[in-house]
């Protein structure tokens, strides 16, 4: 109760003392928070949209170095509006109302910003951008609870949401779905098109490997020699261990085997090219290091996890269909969950939870057709709103409850104006947001502030 009654209370603090205590002027603070997130926004979305377009392997055409162009302006112009927004939103209530309360210091500003800058994105992007913030936004206010002792932290509970979530959307995917849904896209890429519902088994014609040419340079022929070895043993395991139950067009053993080695390599080389790229300036200064991170056991975790859960998931299919002697949608359940355990070789909080939000969405759509809930119109629109006025919420009220990685994300959009904004003021919430901010602070470098005066 003592700390409702705090939460409860006004503040009667200038937003100069409170929000840009480096100038006085409101124009000033706002303007500068608007080059600052041009400055970012711009850097993030050039980068974001030309590996887009970079993965697509394939030369781009005018159209769409064009509409990349486009995309690029206008997520920088939804980027900046709500950075812009806020900063004066916070200002604008502070006049209207004449003192700040635990809603109208974050939480409320957040919401409007966010309101006017998700019309300026495209529509297309509001989902991804909505359940991203749901997402962060989930794990922000289940810190915020374990902190004030409203729940308690479950063992590898990560891990239950993940293997309950992966399982319901494996259920879908063997059932009626929306093909075009990019988790489906996903799934289809880790445990293979011929699990989906309505594959139709191929035909497949016995192929003769073709055999090189016996004058060939010794390097050629030593290649040459290897490629056949290879086809020989991939058909031998075409062959090897076959049911007519089983979608699939060759052996199980090869359509293990197979899926197994090729996520192991993506997932493999995914993450040493990320910490590659993290770790460039070492690696240019002392070009060895690359070795060391070839074989650094966090490098080989995703190859693992995503190896491991599509040959667990094939096995126990295959072997669940030979048994049950017919295919069945079903069997993804048992499959699904045991290949979810490999989870724990690659815990990660974002996966689970966009695992989880993902499952509940297409649960959600789908009750919506069949009548069991109401159709929210713009549902994304104000879940986005939401999950990011409780982000900034945290920012600044309970900065230690935040992603790192979103902290940073506000440090760099902000010019650093984040970590400047005065707490001592807010202290009459209860909620010790100094020594939060001191703490995130100690942990992570503030970023210097460029100051604008117009």
């Amino acid at each position: 109760m003592a700390v409702a009654s705090k939460i409860l209370k006004s503040i009667d603090t200038s937003c100069h003392e409170f929000m840009h205590p480096w100038v006085s002027s409101c124009c000033d603070a706002s303007a500068g928070v608007l080059i600052h997130s041009i400055q970012a926004s711009f850097r993030i979305y050039v980068t974001t949209y030309m590996l887009t377009l970079l993965m697509k392997g394939r030369k781009p055409t005018k159209k769409e170095l064009k509409r990349t162009l486009l995309s690029i302006l206008q997520s920088t112009a939804f980027l900046s509006c709500h950075a812009f927004g806020f900063s004066s939103a916070v200002c604008l209530l502070r006049r209207l109302f004449g003192k700040y309360n635990v809603l109208t210091v974050a939480f409320l500003p957040c919401f409007l910003s966010s309101l006017v800058a998700i019309l300026i994105e495209r529509p297309s992007r509001r989902g991804l951008l909505s359940l991203y913030v749901t997402n962060v936004a989930s794990e922000t206010f289940y810190n915020m609870m374990v902190n004030r002792g409203i729940i308690k932290p479950i063992p590898y509970g990560d891990l239950f949401i993940f293997g309950s979530s992966i399982t319901l959307l494996l259920y879908f995917f063997r059932g009626q779905h929306n093909k075009s849904d990019s988790i489906y896209s996903l799934l289809r890429f880790v445990v293979g098109p011929s699990e989906e519902n309505g594959y139709t088994k191929p035909l497949i014609s016995p192929q003769t490997p073709q055999l090189g040419k016996s004058n060939q340079d010794t390097i050629r022929q030593a290649i040459t020699d290897i490629r056949q070895a290879y086809c020989t043993i991939d058909n031998e395991l075409k062959t090897t261990w076959t049911s007519d139950v089983c979608p699939h067009a060759y052996g199980c053993l090869h359509y293990i085997l197979s899926s197994g080695t090729r996520l192991f390599l993506v997932g493999y080389t995914l993450q040493l090219s990320l910490k590659s790229l993290l770790q460039a300036n070492r690696i240019l200064r002392k070009p060895s290091y690359i070795l060391k991170l070839m074989v650094s056991p966090d490098t080989f975790s995703l190859g693992a996890f995503l190896g491991g859960f599509s040959s667990i998931y094939r096995i126990v299919s295959c072997v669940m269909r030979r048994l049950l002697g017919k295919d069945s949608k079903y069997i993804c359940i048992p499959a699904g969950s045991l290949a979810s355990l490999t989870f724990c070789l690659y815990r990660n909080n974002t996966i689970a939870l966009y695992v989880m939000l993902k499952t509940l969405q297409i649960m959600y759509i789908k009750g919506s057709n069949d009548g069991l809930f109401p159709d929210l119109p713009q549902a994304n629109i104000f879940f986005h709103c939401f999950s990011t006025a409780i982000l900034f919420h945290a920012a600044i009220l309970e900065p230690h409850n935040l992603r790192p990685s979103y902290w940073k994300f506000l440090q760099s959009v902000s010019g650093g104006s984040i970590g400047l904004i005065d707490r001592h003021c807010l202290e009459t919430f209860g909620l010790n947001s100094s020594a939060s901010l001191e703490r995130v602070l100690t942990k992570y470098k503030p970023v210097p502030l460029q100051v604008f005066k117009f």
